[in-house]
């Protein structure tokens, strides 16, 4: 890394560990709760940056005896880039702990050169069976490869990225059955119809399945890791997570839905209001519906339990009865292939 280059990178670092944020000029690009992507520019070129925070003890903890997250990261690139396989270029890596606990981690990217336009899914279904089996021959097993984490390049190839949830393996012309149904999984989870096909016949031709038997286990496999991502990501309207968070009070626990407050009332009802809360958060993923209820409020059973949503105080309560057995509904209907890649936050 330049001087120039080092300057302005030591500057984004003193802002975010001061301030929990990334300064001004970083454009934000996605984010977390507890992750961040942002794009700038250094002197040598434009850059995309990774920031983590750890304002969750559960996060702390699990980073306490580990590489923090931009250390990991950028060694599992490097050792990417090292096997000849596309993916960004580390410029910088900025960690840092507070009483030895993790306190902030920052990365930075050389960004890539992308082609514009839409693809054709069949051919891109083969070349991520291709590039992750490029993958697990050098001995890189990610173990989140969705289809996201994916881009085609300017010049045709597909690279791969986000590596922070890949670690290293044996490498092997012929990687463990294990590493191998894990991988193929994960990567037939989003696909259906021509483009699953597509996918499942390249994992055979590369030797990522061999007979029907794994391509049988894999697709079973594929199926089951969806069905329990899916109840997963509705679940977490119960959680604190990017939209939504929970708080515990001395008569009950409190859940809500992150942003401005709205004006509204709360509508009383039983326990089994936790299914119109759930319900409107599948509705959310399944959809795109907007969230009616801002919060739910479910009571300690010692205090006698009941439960109650905060609606908009304009809502009538016809209105609101209605919203509730729809969303009570909708919960217990199965999300598609479309709802399972939309929107990794939540």
């Amino acid at each position: 890394m330049s001087a120039p280059d080092r300057q302005v990178v030591d500057g984004w670092w003193r802002s975010f560990v001061a301030t929990g944020r990334p300064p001004d000029e970083l454009a934000h690009v996605q984010g977390r709760l507890i992750r961040a992507v942002h794009q700038g520019a250094l002197p040598s070129g434009p850059v995309h940056v990774k920031t983590m925070t750890f304002p969750r003890a559960k996060d702390r903890l699990r980073y306490a005896f580990r590489a923090l997250p931009a250390a990991h990261e950028a060694a599992m690139l490097r050792a990417t880039a090292a096997a000849g396989i596309p993916c960004p270029e580390v410029v910088a890596v900025r960690s840092g702990r507070r009483l030895g606990l993790p306190h902030r981690s920052m990365l930075v990217l050389r960004s890539l050169s992308l082609r514009a336009g839409d693809e054709d899914q069949v051919r891109r279904a083969a070349d991520e069976v291709e590039l992750a089996m490029r993958l697990l021959r050098a001995g890189i097993w990610h173990r989140d490869l969705h289809t996201d984490n994916f881009v085609r390049l300017a010049t045709g190839e597909l690279a791969v990225l986000d590596m922070q949830s890949a670690s290293r393996i044996r490498p092997s012309a012929h990687p463990s059955s294990s590493a191998r149904l894990a991988v193929a999984a994960r990567l037939l989870r989003e696909r259906a119809g021509d483009a699953r096909d597509a996918a499942l016949s390249r994992m055979r031709e590369c030797g990522m399945l061999a007979g029907d038997a794994e391509c049988a286990a894999a697709v079973a496999r594929s199926d089951a890791e969806r069905r329990r991502f899916e109840r997963s990501r509705i679940r977490r309207c119960l959680t604190n997570s990017t939209e939504f968070e929970r708080r515990v009070r001395w008569n009950g626990m409190l859940y809500a839905v992150r942003g401005p407050t709205v004006d509204g009332r709360w509508w009383r009802g039983p326990r089994a209001l936790q299914q119109a809360w759930l319900g409107q958060r599948a509705r959310q993923l399944q959809t795109g519906a907007p969230l009616v209820f801002a919060a739910f409020f479910r009571k300690w059973w010692w205090l006698g339990g009941g439960a109650a949503l905060y609606v908009p105080r304009a809502c009538s309560d016809d209105r609101i009865e209605a919203e509730v057995r729809t969303a009570s509904a909708a919960v217990r209907a199965p999300m598609g292939r479309s709802a399972v890649r939309s929107g990794r936050s939540g």
